[in-house]
């Protein structure tokens, strides 16, 4: 167990085991969908759901795009994790919302078969999120090594969760890897834009540090950890994150005060 938890919680990890069983199972229902592009959206719609049901009640998920205070924006992003306490989005529309960067805290990909063209895509995604200028500042890769925290900047957790990958099992998690080194050269970017490449059927893969798993390897709920990591990871980063302030939208179309006599 992770941590050093001697015990696991039975009835938490139920829990987990059926919203991993009921995710697969929209999966297969989408099968009935003849367009790729309609079987993602209803694939990421489930995982919306389940999120909106047991993240901390000041998340909410949409899919929609991210902006910063000098209008450099993401694009469409599959899902995002935003604190809605923080602030509202700036424009909400009938599917899709536009979001403070100041107020995102993950973005999800959803894909329904992990290929190079995807990954290579996903990557061009991660440095525009990565690119953005929240607070004035700017989000930060993971610490590595031992390394203290950046207290003066803000993290984004980036992560691509696929159903399937058309890579054969055999030496899967090299391959995968290596992928995912061509798509962050071809991006020009790093490799830790993206934190973890996930595939429901095959395991997940931590390219910041060029680690992985295998769900055959050791038995894990691959699904389990995403939540617990995503979990954690909200939890710390909304600690550490000031109340937005509109003002940095704002500042420049408005005079300054004048003296009044």
């Amino acid at each position: 167990m992770a941590r050093g938890a001697r015990y696991r919680s039975e009835v938490f990890h139920a829990i987990l085991d059926e919203a991993a069983r009921k995710l697969a199972l929209s999966s297969q229902e989408t099968t009935a969908f003849q367009h790729s592009g309609i079987r993602g959206d209803e694939r990421a719609a489930s995982l919306a759901e389940f999120l909106r049901q047991h993240l901390p009640g000041d998340f909410d998920v949409r899919k929609g795009e991210a902006i910063d205070f000098k209008d450099a924006r993401t694009g469409q992003l599959d899902l995002v994790v935003y604190d809605r306490s923080g602030s509202s989005p700036i424009l909400i529309g009938s599917e899709n919302i536009l979001l403070p960067c100041e107020s995102l805290y993950v973005v999800i990909e959803v894909k329904t078969t992990l290929t190079q063209d995807e990954l290579n895509r996903a990557y061009r995604s991660a440095l525009k999120v990565r690119s953005l200028r929240p607070f004035k500042k700017q989000f930060v890769g993971p610490r590595r090594d031992g390394a203290p925290a950046d207290d003066h900047n803000y993290r984004c957790l980036y992560v691509i969760l696929a159903y399937k990958t058309n890579l054969g099992a055999e030496d899967w998690l090299n391959k995968e890897f290596a992928r995912a080194q061509s798509a962050a050269s071809a991006a020009g970017a790093g490799l830790d834009v993206v934190d973890r490449v996930i595939v429901l059927n095959r395991g997940m893969i931590n390219p910041s540090n060029a680690t992985g798993k295998a769900v055959a390897q050791d038995d894990v709920n691959i699904f389990l950890e995403f939540y617990l990591h995503l979990v954690n990871f909200i939890n710390r980063e909304r600690g550490r994150r000031p109340p937005v302030d509109w003002q940095v939208y704002s500042a420049r179309s408005f005079p300054g005060w004048t003296k009044l006599t």
